[in-house]
C-alpha cells in the first residue's frame, strides 16, 4: 500500500486557459458595469439640463456619488419624482443587487482555484477603510455561480439602462 497521495498538477497551458477565461468573465462584468455608469451619467446630465428653475441637482464624479445624486433627483421628493418612479425603482433594485459586488470585483484581488472537474473557483478579497478601521470583504464564487451573476448583471443593467433612457425621453 502506498501511503503517499499523488497530486495532479495541470500543465501551464491549462492554467493559462483558465486565467484567460476568468479574466474574460471579469471583463464582461466590467463592461456591464460601464454600460450602466454611462447611462447614469447621461441621465444626470440630461436632468441637469432640464431641471426646473430653483431646483438643485448635484453632479459629482464618483459613481457611488452619482447613484446617490440620481436617486435624489428621481425619488418621489426630488425635482423629477413625477416622471422618475420606474427609473428610481430600477436604480434601487440594481444598487441592492450589484453595488457591493461591483466594488469587490473592481477593487478586489482574485485568487483562482481549479476543481478536479476542471471548473474554476474564485476567492475575491478586498480591504477598505470605514470609520478609520480596516474592513475586509471576501467572497468565494464557483464558476457556475459566476456565470449566473454575469447574466443577472447584464439583465438588470439593461433594465436600468432602458428605464433611464425612457426617463431621458420623457424629460427631453
Amino acid at each position: 500500500m502506498n501511503a503517499i497521495a499523488t497530486i495532479d498538477v495541470l500543465p501551464a497551458c491549462c492554467w493559462d486557459d483558465v486565467y484567460t477565461e476568468v479574466n474574460a468573465w471579469r471583463g464582461a462584468c466590467m463592461h456591464h458595469f460601464s454600460q450602466v455608469e454611462m447611462a447614469v451619467t447621461q441621465t444626470l446630465l440630461a436632468l441637469d439640463a432640464a431641471k426646473p428653475d430653483g431646483a438643485s441637482l448635484r453632479l459629482r464624479h464618483l459613481i457611488g456619488q452619482q447613484y446617490e445624486d440620481l436617486e435624489a433627483a428621481i425619488s418621489p421628493s426630488g425635482p423629477f419624482g413625477n416622471k422618475g418612479k420606474p427609473a428610481c425603482d430600477a436604480l434601487s433594485s440594481y444598487r441592492t443587487q450589484h453595488e457591493a459586488f461591483r466594488a469587490l470585483l473592481c477593487h478586489g484581488t482574485i485568487k483562482v482555484c481549479m476543481e478536479r472537474n476542471g471548473h474554476w473557483l474564485l476567492v475575491v478579497r478586498s480591504i477598505s477603510i470605514r470609520s478609520r478601521q480596516a474592513v475586509y470583504a471576501e467572497q468565494t464564487m464557483e464558476q457556475s455561480a459566476a456565470q449566473e451573476k454575469l447574466l443577472a448583471l447584464k439583465r438588470d443593467g439593461l433594465k436600468l439602462s432602458a428605464a433611464l433612457g425612457n426617463l431621458r425621453k420623457a424629460i427631453g
